[in-house]
């Protein structure tokens, strides 16, 4: 009876420890892992949002690169941390929806993260080497039937939106092009700028200022509508493809199992980081639209997109190991 009694107060101990660290939370730095290179579209947005979602947290966010494999690495990597509300991922499209419709297996569970938040949804631009023999869509199209498998085409890695926005490019004008995976796109603009690949559909962020300085053609944008950011810079709907349309998103993201305690901090620290002017005006330049921050429009996204990717992962034929 003296061993349960034991064991019942360890037990009670251990729970009012929990407990209180739960309220204490935060008490030390969060790691916020990007699963792309430094210096990319993703890398940037995330370190934007923990700078001034730590001032509300009270404490230091720390950005950590885990690059490579479509996002796979950054997210298993999350997956398996401690669930203590300490380590978050910026999950994207393809950590979430893509991935599981390209992988025969992979090493995380999507549907096993807690959700934070969704963060925003940007356009791609489909940029061109300034060595390619075509110089606009149609162009383009136009050689790429008549020289099938010739024109490659980089992306930030197999299954990213990048590589779907592509494939659905592919699709759309009956193209057969070659594909170049990198790990993202800190790898894929030297490549194209060098002349290594042809085609690129990068994030604006990235993409835009190359193509302003002359050093990567910009032939149009993969959303339905232009960009209030780049007003002149037409859709691929309006040059003949009025059915294209293709973006990236992303979403905060933690461990299972979280605490909610954390999860709600994490939570009202992302919305108001979504909130904030400065936040916003440098999201908007980036062509990413700020979303509300929430769990539910993160999950409703989620849902929405999943029978789409999945058809176009079918029609693609595109399978991963």
């Amino acid at each position: 009876m003296h061993a349960w009694l034991k064991i019942i107060a360890a037990t009670a101990l251990a729970a009012a420890c929990g407990i209180a660290q739960a309220q204490d939370y935060p008490s030390r730095p969060i790691k916020v892992v990007s699963p792309f290179p430094a210096g990319g579209a993703t890398d940037v947005l995330t370190r934007l949002l923990a700078e001034r979602m730590s001032k509300d947290l009270g404490t230091s966010m720390i950005v950590e690169n885990r690059a490579g494999a479509g996002t796979t690495i950054g997210a298993s990597y999350v997956q398996r941390e401690p669930a203590d509300g300490y380590t978050i991922l910026m999950a994207t499209n393809s950590t979430l929806v893509t991935n599981r419709f390209l992988y025969k297996s992979l090493p995380y569970d999507p549907d096993g993260f807690a959700p934070i938040g969704m963060v925003g949804i940007g356009p791609l631009v489909l940029l061109s080497s300034p060595k390619t023999p075509f110089g606009n869509v149609k162009e383009l199209v136009d050689y790429a039937h008549k020289h099938p498998g010739k024109v490659t085409f980089a992306t930030f890695g197999p299954g990213t939106s990048s590589h779907l926005a592509a494939e659905l490019f592919k699709s759309q004008t009956g193209t057969d092009m070659l594909h170049v995976p990198f790990k993202g796109a800190t790898q894929a603009l030297p490549a194209l700028i060098a002349g290594d690949v042809d085609i690129f559909f990068d994030m604006v962020a990235t993409g835009m200022p190359q193509a302003d300085a002359g050093k990567v053609r910009v032939f149009g944008i993969t959303s339905t509508q232009r960009l209030d950011s780049e007003p002149k810079l037409p859709t691929l709907a309006e040059q003949g493809y009025p059915k294209f349309d293709m973006t990236a998103w992303f979403s905060f993201v933690a461990p299972p199992h979280t605490p909610e305690t954390a999860l709600t901090k994490l939570r009202a620290a992302l919305m108001e980081a979504l909130k904030d002017e400065t936040v916003r005006k440098k999201m908007l330049d980036m062509g990413i639209q700020p979303a509300s921050g929430t769990a539910e429009a993160l999950i409703s996204q989620m849902k929405a997109e999943q029978p789409v990717v999945q058809q176009l992962v079918r029609q693609a034929n595109i399978v991963l190991q």
